[in-house]
Formats: C-alpha cells, structure tokens, sequence
C-alpha cells in the first residue's frame, strides 16, 4: 500500500514538472512570434542603440537648420532720400548709378536697406528746375536703380509724397511693387503696419507723418495691435522743425509715447540735418538721421546724414553709427575726422546714461532686449 502511494506521487511530481516545461516552451514560442521581422537594434561601444544615435542626429539637424533661420537681422537705415532737382541734373549727366557709386559697398550683406523716399515716382512732368521748387516727382525708371543700388524697403509717411497728388501717390506705390521694393506708410497715416519675415523674426514697420495729421492715436493703436504678431516694430516719423540740431519737445513726447505703446525703436527725418539721439526705457529713438541723399548744400549740417546699421538678435540689439557726406550730389562716407566729429556732437549732446555716450563716441550701442 505504501509503495503504491509513492508511485502515484512520484508519477505526479512527474507530471507537473512536464506541464511546466511546456508552458515554458509555449512562452518562448509567443515571445519568438512577436519579435518575429522586427527590425535588429544593433548596440555602439557606449551601449547605446544605433537608432537612438541617429534618432539624435536628425534632431541636432533640425536644431542647426532652425538656428540657422533664426540668425541675426541686419537693417541698414537712412535718412531723407531726394532723386529730383539737381540730384536728376546730376542723374542725367552722368548715370542712373552716380548717387550711390562712393557707398555701394556698404549695402551689401543688409537683409534691408530703408530709407524715407521723400517725393513720388510718378508719370508726371517734372517742375521747372529751380532750388525753390518743393513739388517732387521721380522718374520712374530710378525706381530700378534704387532696388539694383540694394534699397529694397522705403518710408512713404512724409509731406511729399503726395506733391503731385493722390493718383502720384498711386504711381508710385505701383512702380515700386514693380522693382519690388517694400513701402509703409503714407500722407495721412491711414496705411497699416508692413511685416517682413526675416530670418524667422516678424519685423514690423509703422509710418507717421506728423504734418498730414498731427493726431498719433492711431499710430499708437497700430503700434499696440502690431506688439502681439511682431518680434521687432520701427515706427519711422516725419516730423519736428526743419534744420534744428536740437531735438523738439513735441518729437521728444511722441516719440516716447510710441515706445511706451510697444514701439523697439523710432528713426526721424524731416529737419534735414542730423538730432541727438534719446535712449528712453533702453529703447532709441534717432530724433533725425538728416539728408542722406538731397541736393541742398547751403551748409555743413544739410551736407551730412548718419547711417545705422542694426543687427537684431534674440536678447541684443546693436546699432552701429556712421556719418555720411554729400558731395557733388553723390552719397560718400564721412572722413574719419569728421566722422568721429559728429560722433562727439552726438554722444555730448543725446539723452542717454554715461555709459551709453561712450557707446555713441566709438559709434556702436549695444542694447539688452
């Protein structure tokens, strides 16, 4: 009795010990089935996969291509550009290329260069010449050679660009878009903001024409509206008293406000010759960059203009300063001398902490953003 209880045991312990070994098989079986025409993960030295490797490969790609787009922004800016009177004399006794051909150099390399187009290309007949003659329309061919000289984006809110009247003002839009030039603003402050895309940055440009209408809550509003889309906004103002070295109160007070409704900076033109600048709430506002090309030569400060070159990148802004020279109706680079002479005037006499004056003297501010 006693052995037949341990054989049935035994047979029993048996039995289990098979029933395991094949659940064991069957496991194995589903595992094999499952990994069955996966792809083979093969390992590096480090022990990581190659698929992780290449997974981070792509994505440092990605990440060089998308610093890549988002690389600095480079915008050359101008004061009062004129291409009638004795600027066209000149034009026509020498070439459409004579204004630019001492500075043409420095374009290059400027993801735009912008200026404020005082008058109009338009199919209208040129005035009588004469020095007192203010009603200013361009041929329409010199739009061409702006856009081939490196001009790619102009201001239009200024008192001239309606000389020859609203259907001028058409003309010159159209002939612009032609050459494809870039333009904002207008007589009346009534066109909206222009956003350009560069380098993965939303640049916005606002025009004001203080002598169309006075009133800048527009401007403002447009400015405020502009904040949320844009990385960047200019506000370019036409505005102040002709041939004041000082800066005006009433530009001094819109200039501030246009800053405080979200404005980066704010260039100046219309008194023809160079204002200090005013750093407010680490912003610039450039109260007038002067003439850069116009055929007045009745003295030093008309002759003169200052240039800046603006480079944007995430956190700095810079704005490298120059003064440039009007001769024979051509656009040069000031002399040294007199360069770094302007550049003194500027730093002695602009709103702006000490250290930034020593920034003005050597002709570069550097501003956190």
């Amino acid at each position: 009795m006693k052995v037949k209880s341990l054989k049935i045991i035994i047979i029993a312990i048996i039995c289990v010990a098979m029933f395991g070994v094949a659940l064991w098989l069957i496991a194995i079986g589903r595992v094999a089935n499952k990994n069955a025409g996966a792809e083979k993960i093969e390992m590096v030295q480090d022990g990581t996969s190659t698929m992780a490797v290449a997974a981070v490969a792509v994505e440092n790609q990605t990440m060089a291509e998308e610093k890549a787009e988002e690389g600095p922004v480079k915008i050359l800016a101008f004061g009062d550009l004129l291409l009638d009177r004795y600027i066209k004399l000149y034009i026509d006794r020498n070439s459409p290329e004579y204004p630019f051909e001492n500075i043409k150099n420095i374009f290059v390399g400027n993801d735009l260069v912008l200026a404020n187009l005082e008058g109009s290309f338009t199919d209208f007949k040129p005035r009588k010449l004469d020095p007192n003659n203010t009603s200013f329309t361009f041929d329409p061919k010199l739009a061409a050679m702006l856009e081939s000289s490196g001009f790619n984006i102009v201001n239009l809110a200024n008192n001239h660009v309606q000389d020859f009247g609203k259907e001028g003002f058409s003309q010159s839009q159209a002939y612009l878009e032609k050459n494809g030039i870039d333009h904002f603003g207008d007589f009346y402050n009534q066109e909206g903001a222009l956003i350009k895309d560069i380098n993965g940055k939303k640049i916005a440009f606002i025009g004001y024409n203080e002598f169309g209408d006075p009133a800048i809550a527009g401007t403002l509003e447009k400015i405020k509206n502009i904040r949320e889309e844009a990385d960047f906004v200019f506000v370019y103002a036409h505005w102040g008293a002709e041939y004041q070295t000082s800066i005006w109160p009433g530009s001094q007070e819109k200039g501030r406000k246009f800053i405080d409704a979200g404005a980066d900076l704010v260039l100046g033109s219309h008194p023809h010759v160079i204002q200090p600048i005013e750093i407010y709430k680490n912003k610039p506002i450039f109260h007038s960059l002067g003439n850069f090309l116009f055929d007045q030569i009745f003295s030093d400060q008309v002759r003169h203009g200052l240039g800046v070159k603006i480079t944007l990148v995430p956190d700095l802004a810079e704005y490298e300063l120059f003064a440039t020279e009007m001769k024979n109706f051509q656009v040069n680079l000031a002399d040294p001398t007199k360069n770094q002479e302007i550049l003194s005037w500027l730093a002695k006499n602009s709103i702006a902490p000490a250290d930034l004056k020593s920034q003005i003297t050597a002709g570069k501010i550097l501003l956190i953003r």
